[in-house]
């Protein structure tokens, strides 16, 4: 129920644009997730109108596994914002609702993924937006009065409208769980680690990749030995999902059950 209400309150889905009146006069638009989405067309799209999208924060960087990025909800979908800061939790906590101004921002895919942010860097569609300019771009306007819940889902049943929310399975399990760690060792990274995919499976042999950075403070830890649920962001790259935990320690109870 603590979902439903969530997106209630934080989401325009039946509305494509609606007119507002920026400081100044300057007329906005606040448009939906799904809408900014349908401007890409293959190739990098910068935004020269006025265009906002409001909705809720629903991913946290405090582990260190979803680097730089917001992702931000609303009752269209969810996109993922490329931010210059690697302590967004502390001020866009999960469950804050922003008002994101898309001007001069750009469109851009990374493996398949949609991502606002600044212009193509680096052989990338998008940039980061500089810590400096983040206040101006990703403004708090409330807080969502119920707390952030994932959304479960199946993984056969997964669809691309799924990516960037934060979600759950149910009934799974590592297939190295208990023996090994969520991230390889890489000597030659200054982190000692590498970006690592380690798998889930479910009781009908489906397979999910758990992709694990290797700036992330549980790099180290072995794997939940046992089966249950499991959350995290949901992200696809090259046609494939995969999900990037964001709350490690709550897998250790929540995956305790006996192996299947």
């Amino acid at each position: 129920m603590a979902a439903v209400l969530l997106l209630s309150g934080c989401s325009y889905p039946e509305r494509g644009r609606v007119p507002e009146e920026e400081e100044g006069g300057a007329a906005s638009s606040v448009v939906t997730v799904e809408y900014l989405k349908s401007h890409y067309r293959g190739y990098p799209y910068t935004f020269t109108e006025s265009y906002r999208i409001r909705g809720c924060v629903v991913s946290s960087d405090r582990s260190g596994n979803y680097y730089k990025t917001l992702a931000v909800l609303d009752g269209s979908g969810a996109i993922e914002l490329k931010l210059d800061s690697e302590r967004l939790f502390e001020t866009y906590a999960m469950g804050c609702l922003v008002d994101v101004s898309c001007n001069g921002l750009t469109l851009g895919a990374y493996g398949g993924c949609l991502q606002l942010g600044t212009a193509p860097s680096q052989g990338y569609e998008t940039g980061y937006v500089d810590e400096a300019d983040i206040p101006a771009v990703v403004r708090i306007v409330g807080m969502a009065e119920e707390a952030v819940e994932p959304q479960a889902r199946e993984i056969a049943a997964l669809r691309p409208e799924d990516v960037g929310r934060f979600v759950s399975f149910d009934g799974v399990q590592f297939v190295a769980g208990g023996r090994a760690a969520w991230c390889d060792r890489d000597a030659d990274d200054a982190s000692g680690f590498a970006d690592t995919d380690r798998y889930v499976v479910d009781r009908s042999g489906n397979l999910l990749a758990v992709r694990t950075s290797r700036r992330a403070g549980f790099a180290s830890w072995p794997l939940p030995a046992g089966s249950g649920r499991i959350e995290g962001m949901l992200s696809v790259f090259d046609g494939h999902y995969r999900l990037r935990v964001i709350r490690p320690d709550l897998l250790y109870s929540d995956m305790a059950e006996e192996r299947f």
